[in-house]
């Protein structure tokens, strides 16, 4: 019933608006991002004075030995405060004091012979910059000599597990439900 003439009015109109609806739903969504970059920027503690977070691409880091290569290697590094891996993508996240240089953790992992460590760090419009580290840098690395052993991994120190002390018989036995229900709890949970 309508001219053509109308039809591409209404439907340039309506192109139009889902376009400016579009717009305000990409700038709501940037604003969500910035947000959560922030949060997540506030959340590996970047305020904190005393420490860093440092992120590491590892060229080789394949397998649980080559894993465990790498932890004996930022081990021995004083200063190092903590790390996680994400195998998935041959990344290590490594938290250490602001006076460490991360070019000493790139020295310790490029020392194993078998893994090359690159540093990331992220740019001003949100990408990732790998930073290979120097061949032939003198970084100082300042190890740890002294570091005392773990304990075992046992699930309880306990020798005697099968012995368990608990009271039988006791004086305020069938005075009510509030004394079945404390023997109830006394029996049911090991104290």
């Amino acid at each position: 019933s309508s001219s053509p003439g109308e039809t591409k009015l209404l439907a340039s109109e309506i192109y139009e608006i889902l376009q400016s609806a579009g717009k305000e739903e990409a700038e709501r969504a940037e604003a969500a991002a910035a947000s959560c970059q922030r949060k997540a920027h506030f959340f590996l503690g970047s305020n904190n004075k005393r420490a860093k977070t440092v992120v590491l691409h590892i060229d080789g880091l394949d397998d649980s030995t080559r894993r465990s290569l790498c932890e004996e290697a930022l081990l021995k590094i004083r200063g190092v405060i903590s790390f996680t891996f994400q195998m998935a993508v041959k990344r290590c996240v490594v938290r250490i004091r602001s006076d460490l240089k991360a070019e000493a953790l790139g020295t310790a992992i490029n020392s194993t012979k078998v893994m090359k460590a690159q540093q990331v760090v992220k740019t001003d419009d949100g990408g990732e910059l790998m930073l290979p580290f120097q061949e032939d840098s003198s970084v100082l690395v300042e190890e740890n000599t002294d570091i005392p052993d773990y304990l075992p991994e046992d699930e309880s120190p306990s020798q005697e597990q099968d012995k368990a002390v608990t009271r039988v018989g006791s004086v305020t036995d069938g005075l009510g439900w509030l004394s079945t229900a404390a023997n109830f709890l006394t029996r049911s949970f090991y104290w």
